[in-house]
This record gives structure tokens, C-alpha cells and sequence, in this order.
């Protein structure tokens, strides 16, 4: 989560540089409760002792409002797609989320 921050960071001042302004902050959309409260919480907890300086980054943008952090459940996740092995529907849903078409093979 912090180096995607980090790269909706550069992003939006690679767009700044070339005119383009922002009025509402980039989502980031995660499909994790934790760590978004842990995100949004400024308050630590010795479990999460070893993720401070990542969550640290990442409370910096959202509070200033560069960010924002919706939850997307994991069943609409379509980054899983590239990531998780599916079964053909499953795999057929994600796909044709992206709005892609599917070649038939033969």
C-alpha cells in the first residue's frame, strides 16, 4: 500500500508539472478493513509495530487529502485476476470486468 502510494504521489505531480490539476483525491481502493483503520487510526498497537513506517506514508496523503482509502470486497477484486488461480467462471466475471473479450481458442 505505501509504494502504490508513493506512485499516486508521483503520478499526480508528473500531471501537475503538465497542467493537469486534481480536485478530489486519487481512491485507493484495498480489499482490507485493517489496514485501512490502521490507516486511518493514529494511534498504534504493539501488533503493528513492524508496518509503522509504511502505514506512516500512507496516513500523510490520506490526511491530506490526496488519497482516499474505499474498501472493495474481495469478491470484486479484479486485481486477482493476475494474481490467484479461478475457476472458469470466476476467471470469465474478472475478465469481463476489465472489459475485455475472451479469444476463443481452438
Amino acid at each position: 500500500m505505501a509504494s502504490t502510494t508513493c506512485e499516486i504521489v508521483w503520478l499526480r505531480w508528473l500531471h501537475v508539472d503538465m497542467g493537469v490539476f486534481f480536485s478530489r483525491p486519487t481512491p485507493l481502493y484495498y480489499n482490507n478493513k485493517s489496514v485501512i483503520q490502521i490507516s486511518h487510526n493514529s494511534v498504534f498497537h504493539e501488533r503493528t509495530k513492524h508496518i509503522e513506517i509504511d502505514c506512516h506514508i500512507v496516513r500523510h496523503y490520506y490526511q491530506i487529502s490526496t488519497l482516499i482509502l474505499p474498501f472493495v470486497s474481495s469478491t470484486i477484486q479484479i486485481a486477482d485476476l493476475f494474481t490467484k488461480a479461478h475457476t472458469t467462471s470466476r476467471f470469465r466475471f474478472l475478465f469481463n470486468k476489465l472489459s475485455m473479450l475472451l479469444a476463443a481458442v481452438s
